[in-house]
C-alpha cells in the first residue's frame, strides 16, 4: 500500500513566554516598529504592540546562524 508524504503534523501552537529586555534594547525595539510602521503605511498596532516583531526577528537571527544550522542538521541525522 502507498505512504502519504506527510508523515506526522508538527506541533505549531504558539508558545506564550516573558521576558525582560534591557531599556536600550526596548527603546530600540520601540524605535523598530515605529520605522517598520511608518515604512508600511501607518500601522497603528505595530506601533503599540512592537512585541509581534520579536518572533520575527529571531526567526531570521536563526535562519542566517549557520552553525546552529549546521548543529540542527546533525542531530536530525543521527535521530
Amino acid at each position: 500500500m502507498d505512504k502519504l508524504r506527510i508523515t506526522a503534523i508538527p506541533d505549531n501552537r504558539p508558545v506564550r513566554m516573558t521576558i525582560a529586555f534591557p531599556a536600550e534594547i526596548h527603546r530600540d525595539l520601540l524605535l523598530y516598529a515605529r520605522f517598520l510602521s511608518e515604512e508600511n503605511g501607518g500601522d497603528a498596532n505595530l506601533g503599540k504592540n512592537p512585541a509581534r516583531l520579536v518572533p520575527i526577528m529571531v526567526a531570521r537571527f536563526i535562519e542566517r546562524d549557520r552553525v546552529f544550522l549546521k548543529k540542527r542538521k546533525e542531530q536530525s541525522e543521527k535521530q
